[in-house]
């Protein structure tokens, strides 16, 4: 069975599409978790910024390119981390870095990995 992890921030774009696509290149294919994204407001399209910043990484390949969704298009996730906003029921991450720039993106990956490895642990 897979658990649903969903990352959401103000416009489901950005910030929320960086983590899902780390966290889905962190956790171990046999985890039993998956992220998605969504926004409060979501945008039209992926940022390109945020393309341009995952696409030079490893977690490339993870990052969804289908248009941004709203919350209510993911039904029951199992965890919700909100970036920079807040959503009922989130833990809420606020970035030191707000610019979409490579140490955001670093922040972002790192908090991420952090947390893949905190499920592995507890399964």
């Amino acid at each position: 069975m897979t658990r649903t992890f969903l990352f959401v921030c103000p416009h489901g774009a950005g910030r929320s599409r960086m983590a899902a696509a780390f966290f889905n290149n962190a956790v171990l294919p046999d985890s039993g978790w998956r992220a998605t994204s969504a926004g409060l407001d979501p945008d039209e399209v992926v940022g390109p910024a945020t393309v341009e910043l995952v696409g030079d990484t490893d977690a490339a390949p993870h990052m969804d390119m289908e248009p941004p969704r709203p919350i209510a298009a993911v039904p029951a996730p199992d965890r919700i981390v909100s970036i920079d906003c807040d959503v009922p029921g989130g833990e809420r991450w606020d970035l030191a870095h707000q610019d979409f720039a490579v140490p955001m993106r670093d922040e972002i990956r790192a908090r991420v990995e952090s947390l893949a490895h905190e499920l592995a642990g507890n399964g």
